[in-house]
This record gives C-alpha cells, sequence and structure tokens, in this order.
C-alpha cells in the first residue's frame, strides 16, 4: 500500500469531490463526527475529520469501487 499522490483532505472535500465529478452521494445520518452516506447504492462511513488518514481514504474508495488515481486527479 503506496500513498501514491495522496494529501490529506477533509471528509467534507471528500464528499464535495464525489458528488462534482462521480455520483451524487446522498447523506443519510450524522452521529457526532462520522457521516453516513449512501453512494450508487453502497453505503459507508465517512468521518467528518480535517485530515483523512491514508488508510481511512483508501478504504472508503475501495467500499465504494473508485480507482484512487482516478480520484485523485481532482484534487
Amino acid at each position: 500500500m503506496v500513498k501514491s499522490n495522496y494529501s490529506y483532505i477533509s471528509g467534507q472535500k471528500l464528499i464535495k469531490i464525489l458528488n462534482k465529478h462521480f455520483w451524487k452521494v446522498k447523506i443519510i445520518s450524522q452521529k457526532w463526527s462520522h457521516i453516513k452516506v449512501k453512494f450508487n447504492n453502497i453505503v459507508t462511513i465517512i468521518p467528518d475529520h480535517k485530515e483523512l488518514a491514508y488508510g481511512t481514504f483508501h478504504n472508503i474508495l475501495k467500499q465504494i469501487n473508485i480507482d484512487e488515481e482516478k480520484f485523485i486527479k481532482f484534487l
């Protein structure tokens, strides 16, 4: 697992990029600092943190079936 060109992004920025360049993200609920979203019929949790750790970022993209290199182009 190589960090490639990843630079830390927030959970909110991740959601904005998904909405703008991929499919629409539907926010189902939020409890404390975790946002439950539905993305292309897949439900996942995105932490509402200022900086997402690389592993968290990588796992979210893996869960919603988006290639990391494709996503990083939009940062």
